[in-house]
């Protein structure tokens, strides 16, 4: 085995060495650098281009860092290998009245001939980063600060981060978790996934899903050719989008709007206003608390155990209603309709409903079936069905185009 160390003291802030092993053919160079008096206050930035291989970062408390650059060079020959040592190396330069240290791949494009990176980061806390490699995973832990991680082809795995976070792959999956600050995130063909988060998420995926839980923060959300899934949010604000996928929420607080294309829409207990819209699939809400408004191009709409306004429309479908009533809510109304298709409506026996049922392009009395009795009256292609219930202080209101209307009591 071949080894040669090389050791340069520059000044006394920082230093560095270099290792050279050799056998078989193979160069194994590790480069270290140290910054001993680097303080832990926020005022530096690392950054880094033009790197491939994996990337670890860790954070600590207290002045100091270190960067430690592994790489393995096939196919050297021993008289090969200080030319291999040269033209691996990564240049690391810190410039000093900019509080910055720059870390640059090799000069020349030898990347063919690497079969191993692995660059270790053991950083003060307080720090910020901007990191674009051209391909690897990035895997940190306990950072705070401003954050441009950003990966050509690999996973990004973040814990305990707090500040503000731009990341990006292609290729590959985002999960964060543990973290706290605002986050914009984005994948090529990988899904996002953000667990136990305190903070502003900003969120797309081309080709991957969306997982988000335990989130309290706002919450903007879009993915091409995959799924959302949300669960425990408390938020002010959540939206989302999803074309080709479906949207699943559960425990949501705050106002919510999403829209999906290709997919459904279920929901599970909500409160504050839900703005729901679906092209091509179907919504089913469970447990809504608020304002409700659902909109389906072509589907069906299916509503259980919900209470507050609901108005809720299709195109091409049925609407079924399971309602709750609770007299302490005073925002109370509900509005359905469908312009082809039939409404089933279950209403419990307390519920003060002014019941109006219209069905159109009917003269049929029993287009309205109905536990309730209600005065039926045909008026040119329409069927009416009304009637004042327990004080019928609430607008209840049913309207179906080329279908019927079945209202039973609970």
């Amino acid at each position: 085995m071949f080894v040669q160390k090389i050791y340069f003291a520059v000044v006394v802030f920082w230093s560095f060495n270099t290792e050279v092993f050799s056998e078989s053919g193979s160069t194994q160079i590790k480069q270290t650098y140290r910054f001993n008096s680097l303080p832990d206050d926020g005022s530096y930035t690392f950054r880094m281009n033009d790197l491939s291989g994996n990337l670890i970062i860790s954070g600590h408390e207290g002045s100091g860092a270190s960067i430690t650059i592994k790489k393995i060079v096939f196919g050297v020959k021993k008289n090969d290998i200080p030319k291999a040592h040269k033209n691996a190396n990564a240049i690391v330069t810190h410039i000093e009245d900019k509080n910055t240290i720059n870390i640059i791949g090799p000069k020349e494009d030898i990347r063919t001939l690497f079969i191993d990176n692995t660059i270790e980061l053991n950083l003060p806390k307080n720090v910020n980063l901007d990191f674009n490699i051209l391909g690897g995973d990035i895997t940190l832990n306990t950072i705070s600060g401003e954050l441009t991680l950003n990966t050509l082809a690999g996973d990004i795995l973040i814990n305990d981060f707090k500040g503000d976070l731009n990341t990006q792959t292609n290729g590959g999956n985002i999960n964060i978790q543990n973290s706290k600050g605002s986050v914009r995130m984005h994948s090529f063909g990988g899904s996002l996934k953000i667990e136990d988060y305190n903070g502003e998420i900003n969120s797309s995926t081309i080709g991957g899903d969306i997982l988000l839980s335990r989130i309290k923060g706002n919450i903007n959300c879009q993915t091409s050719g995959g799924s959302i899934f949300l669960t425990k949010i408390n938020s002010e604000k959540i939206s989302c989008r999803a074309s080709g996928g479906q949207i699943n929420g559960e425990d949501l607080s705050g106002d919510i709007t999403m829209k999906s294309f290709g997919g459904n829409i279920k929901v599970i207990n909500t409160s504050n206003k839900s703005d729901l819209y679906c092209s091509g699939g179907q919504i089913t809400v469970e447990k809504s608390n608020g304002t409700l408004i659902c909109k389906n191009e072509k589907g069906n709409i299916t509503i259980n155990s919900t209470t507050g306004i609901i108005d809720a429309i299709t195109s091409f479908g049925n609407i079924n209603l399971n309602l709750d009533y609770d007299s302490t809510i005073k925002d109370n109304s509900v509005n359905l309709e469908t312009h082809s298709g039939s409404i089933t409506a279950t209403i419990p026996k307390e519920f003060p409903a002014n019941i109006e049922n219209i069905v159109y392009q009917s003269t049929s009395p029993k287009a309205i079936n109905s536990e309730i009795v209600l005065k039926i009256s045909i008026d040119n292609d329409k069927v009416i069905g009304t009637r004042t219930i327990a004080g019928g202080t609430i607008p209840f209101q049913l309207k179906a185009h080329h279908g019927s209307i079945t209202i039973k009591d609970n």
